[in-house]
């Protein structure tokens, strides 16, 4: 059985096993882990990770309060407007579409942000919902009394 080795050249640190190169330390600080012939970081992404990651935990910072939706109850939409949007864009309010996350992709922190920002609409709407069933509620109670005679 081969061990692995790991193998230091100017600033460039790469880790093979059996012959094949699985991660690769470049000297501007990106990091590949597998198959490294096949892929590369993109863009200002310092770390990729071949067939994903698996973890126990995941922390995500903000650098300030405007990147989370603490204004959604400010800005709630009418379920009207939320509705020509399913209609129309096949989606939420606010959210990308399924073609946009294939071509993009998301990051963790703005979609959690924006599925807050869903969940808090939803609870505006709840919560209104709640308030009108009360009122027809009494309603409904004060026509069986008037028109209802007591039974004896």
């Amino acid at each position: 059985m081969k061990t692995p080795i790991f193998t230091l050249l100017f600033t460039l640190i790469t880790f093979h096993l059996f012959s094949q190169e699985v991660l690769l330390l470049k000297s501007s600080g990106k990091v590949v882990i597998g198959d490294t012939s096949q892929i590369t970081t993109p863009g200002n992404y310092n770390l990729y990770v071949q067939n994903g990651i698996l973890t126990e935990r995941v922390k995500v910072s903000l650098k300030t309060t405007s990147e989370w939706s603490d204004d959604a109850f400010l800005n709630t939409p009418e379920l009207s407007h939320i509705a020509k949007s399913i209609e129309n864009n096949k989606h939420l309010v606010d959210m990308p579409s399924a073609t946009d996350l294939v071509k993009d992709g998301y990051e963790l922190k703005n979609m959690d942000a924006k599925l807050l920002q869903q969940i808090e609409w939803l609870w505006q709407h709840l919560i209104k919902l709640d308030e009108e069933n009360k009122l027809l509620k009494a309603d409904i109670l004060a026509l069986k009394q008037v028109h209802i005679p007591n039974k004896k």
